[in-house]
Parts: structure tokens; sequence; C-alpha cells
């Protein structure tokens, strides 16, 4: 089941150019890995301090297996410096597939009412 994610970053200041090339290392680095299927960079426009990265992938012990590794945390403490706080990861799924149990019943019951 894909999953997509949310990494939501708040610098202390505008990112420099040694900060912007941390963030395309890591995504560099993402794309090689496994269940890997795409990503995008966003910039606040009311707050070019706040960066957040969306990024899709196949299953979520693909995301898990990236986000626990060496080379991804060496890269991420990095940028700490940098942030406000720890960056926010939120993991999200295709409604259907969180639902699934739930839509079965409800299917399964129009089916027996009917």
């Amino acid at each position: 089941m894909t999953v997509k994610l949310i990494i939501d970053r708040q610098f202390r200041e505008t990112p420099k150019a040694e900060d912007i090339s941390i963030l395309n290392d890591l995504r560099i680095r993402a794309m090689g890995q496994p269940g890997y299927i795409s990503g995008e960079t966003l910039v606040a426009v009311e707050d070019n301090k706040n960066l957040v990265v969306l990024s899709n992938w196949a299953s979520i012990d693909d995301w898990q297996t990236w986000r626990d590794s060496e080379e991804r945390s060496s890269l991420e403490a990095k940028l700490y410096p940098q942030l406000e706080g720890q960056a926010k990861v939120k993991v999200f799924m295709l409604g259907a597939d969180s639902l699934r149990e739930i839509l079965t019943e409800v299917i399964h019951n129009a089916e027996v009412a009917a």
C-alpha cells in the first residue's frame, strides 16, 4: 500500500545554499531507495523559512527503512542546527486503504439488506 509523506521543516532563517544542497542530497539519495516513487519540495509563499517535502513511497516499510538508515540520519543531522526544532513528519495512506475493513462491512451489510 502506497504512503504519502509530508516532512515539514521550519528553518531559523532563510535557507542558505548549503542547506539546499543537503536537502537535494537527501532527495537524490532517497530516489535510489527501494520503494521511492516521487517527491517534491515546496516553500511557503508567506514564509520562505518553511520548507515542506512531499514524497510517495510504495510502502510504509520502504519509507521506514530509509527513515531509519544511517545515511539519512547523517544528512538530517547536518540540518538540525539550522532548524527551529525537529522536522515534523506525517505519513498518510489512501482513505480506501485505511478504511478497507469498514467499507467491506458497509458493502456486506448493504448486500444482506437487499
